[in-house]
This record gives C-alpha cells, sequence and structure tokens, in this order.
C-alpha cells in the first residue's frame, strides 16, 4: 500500500487536501517519503483555503526520503517538500518539529512512512 493509498483509506480530510495540493501523485509513486499527519479536525479549518496556502501547509507535512524515529534527533533540521526548514527539539519524552509535538508511532508504507503530529505546521 503506498502513502497515497492509505490516506484515502484513513484520512479522507487529508486526502482532499493532498489531491488539491496537487501531491496525491507524488505519494502515489516509488519515490520514498516521510509525511506528518495531523489530526483530521485540526484539519478542518483549512479546507476552503486558496489552493496556494493548502499546497504550501500541506509541503510543510511532507519530507523526501524515509524517516525513522531515530531521525528526529535533537538540533536536525529538516527540509520539506516546500523547501522549507523543521526544527527538531527533543523535551523529556517528546519530539518538538518546529514547537508542534510529533508521534513516534510510526507507520511503514510501500514508498515511505506516516508520523502523526499533534498539529498543523505552518510556513
Amino acid at each position: 500500500m503506498t502513502i497515497m493509498q492509505y490516506v484515502v483509506n484513513e484520512r479522507p480530510v487529508l486526502a482532499e487536501l493532498l489531491t488539491t495540493a496537487g501531491m496525491a501523485p507524488t505519494l502515489s509513486g516509488s519515490t520514498a517519503y516521510t509525511l506528518l499527519m495531523p489530526a483530521e479536525a485540526r484539519l478542518q479549518e483549512l479546507k476552503g483555503q486558496s489552493v496556494e496556502k493548502i499546497r504550501a501547509v500541506m509541503a510543510m507535512h511532507l519530507i523526501k526520503g524515509t524517516l525513522a524515529g531515530s531521525d528526529f534527533k535533537e538540533g536536525s533540521r529538516l527540509q520539506t517538500y516546500g523547501g522549507a526548514t523543521l526544527n527538531v527539539c527533543r523535551k523529556k519524552d517528546s519530539t518538538l518539529l518546529n514547537g508542534v509535538q510529533l508521534r513516534m508511532t510510526e507507520l511503514a508504507l510501500r514508498n515511505g512512512r506516516v508520523y502523526e503530529l499533534d498539529g498543523v505546521l505552518q510556513p
């Protein structure tokens, strides 16, 4: 199963936003990506925004390559699909990406991995 197939089956709001942003073909291909998935309820506020806004926000949640949990090291800087930088900060048992908590439960799929986020990353 590809990342996009998983998202379509499990996360309808995210699937709609990724499709609007033009990223569905990217996440359906063979190139490896890591998708950071905000909760569906947090994504509702993006529906109805401009395509440019949706594309910019969705690009913050996609990283080229397959990242394992150990790749989210204190002080690391990760480049997003949109060219922005995510700063990794470790506090106690939490991992934060630009201040948004990353849940370390990862799901490995045919073309990458997905992780849950507690919030939405802003460009």
